[in-house]
């Protein structure tokens, strides 16, 4: 009977579960050793997403505007809106905006300018589809899943018949102008150059004296000046005309920047200038009824012209608007002149009895 010498016996299919370790190598397997797991690549921490606030979203969003070449107006206006809503956030929201609004903040938003602060609600969509435009670029570029503003309606706004200056309010403003002294010349051309071109405040106090053509009567809005982003011609009139040669012999002189309008200073006007001075104006004037604005001075000349020419389509080129829609409003007639042109039409060609 034989033995196997130098093996453990043991049974057939019996489990063996030992390893026969050198005694060095276990030497080695020092408690601290033996308790360090080694990371797996599950286990290999990853850089946390960075948390989006509402100045990190404006920032971004005001980037990517530039980038696309956004006027300045238009930037302004961005900064200007976020401005009005960070400071509702501040006073309702313990002055924090390191968040995302939600739906109920925006609506929120609504009310506070409706019931605190009194706004028209022309004025409260303006501000809302700044902010909406934000954010609904955000969902765009994939950084929002939804807008704060789903579901969240522009308010109604009533239609209204907007204000124009009369004749006889016109002569009274020109009347409050000293046109021997250099500050009265120059507001009576201001009020004289927006009746006879209709343009907007901020185009009319960014065109350059040398845009002026004072033969032709007519001046260039740049394209980066103008709102919509495109040049256009406008025109102006005889008496327009008459000022801006004794205003343009001072300018060649005294002004110290391209502008047409300046200070007595040489220096460059602004749009808040402006306005603050025809009201100035219109209250000196001792004008009530009618508001005396810039902008009224708009709605006048898109008024005048359209009674004088019928002409929608040529009036939408001088005033710049993209759509038709835009300046049918602006033209919007009250009741006096429908009854004059239903007059016109019942007397037109009518036989009689």
């Amino acid at each position: 009977m034989s033995v196997n010498k130098g093996k453990t016996a043991h049974k057939r299919g019996q489990r063996k579960n030992s390893l026969d370790i050198p005694q060095r190598l276990l030497d080695r397997l020092t408690p601290a050793v033996l308790e360090t797991s080694r990371p797996t690549h599950q286990e290999v921490e990853k850089p946390q997403p960075e948390t989006l606030t509402l100045e990190k979203l404006f920032n971004r969003y005001y980037t990517a505007r530039q980038a696309a070449g956004a006027a300045e107006r238009t930037l302004e206006d961005y900064r200007k809106h976020m401005n009005w809503f960070r400071q509702f956030l501040a006073s309702e929201y313990n002055g924090l905006d390191n968040f995302v609004p939600n739906r109920d903040v925006i609506r929120s938003w609504v009310s506070h300018m409706l019931t605190v602060q009194k706004l028209k609600p022309s004025t409260i969509n303006i501000r809302l589809r700044t902010v909406k435009a934000m954010f609904n670029w955000a969902m765009s570029e994939g950084i929002i899943k939804e807008s704060p503003f789903e579901n969240v309606e522009l308010l109604k706004v009533p239609e209204e018949d907007f204000q124009v200056i009369s004749k006889a309010h016109e002569r009274k403003l020109f009347n409050c102008c000293e046109l021997t002294t250099f500050t009265g010349l120059r507001d009576a051309l201001l009020m004289s150059f927006l009746l006879d071109t209709g343009v907007r405040i901020g185009e009319c106090m960014r065109i350059f004296a040398e845009e002026v053509d004072l033969q032709n009567r007519s001046a260039s809005v740049r394209a980066e000046s103008a709102k919509t982003r495109k040049a256009r011609t406008v025109y102006f009139g005889a008496r327009t005309q008459e000022l801006l040669v004794i205003y343009l012999a001072w300018h060649e002189i005294n002004g110290q920047a391209p502008n047409l309008f300046l200070n007595e200073f040489g220096q460059p006007l602004d749009k808040n200038w402006a306005t603050r001075c025809i009201s100035f104006i219109g209250k000196k004037a001792k004008i009530s009824g009618v508001r005396i604005s810039p902008h009224t001075f708009r709605h006048t000349f898109a008024t005048r012209y359209i009674k004088a020419t019928g002409d929608p389509f040529s009036l939408r080129r001088l005033l710049g608007h993209s759509s038709m829609e835009m300046v049918n409003r602006y033209v919007n007639q009250d009741a006096a002149d429908v009854r004059e042109q239903y007059e016109k039409f019942m007397n037109r060609g009518n036989e009689q009895w």
